[in-house]
């Protein structure tokens, strides 16, 4: 399961960790999904960028992150499918 399954399925547990509400979670991760898609998988980007988009300081938005299992799969994950035949 991706990082975006887990944000996902682990939602409501993240609200409440977070004090945010459900709808918000979900908001915010389909803004950091689409940051990190725009910011060629730049995750520090997409973090700031879905942080200032919402009004939330980094560190929640990291929290989210981390809660739902971190960066590390998801962005193996896009650079894998980014990466075209014969460019490396």
């Amino acid at each position: 399961m991706g990082l975006f399954d887990n944000l996902e399925a682990k939602a409501a547990e993240i609200a409440e960790m977070t004090g945010l509400a459900v709808a918000d979670v979900h908001a915010i991760t389909n803004t950091f999904q689409a940051n990190l898609t725009s910011s060629d998988g730049n995750p520090e980007q997409a973090i700031e960028a879905t942080a200032a988009q919402h009004g939330l300081d980094t560190a929640t938005v990291r929290e989210i992150v981390s809660r739902a299992g971190g960066l590390e799969s998801e962005v193996g994950d896009l650079v894998e499918h980014s990466v075209k035949p014969g460019g490396i």
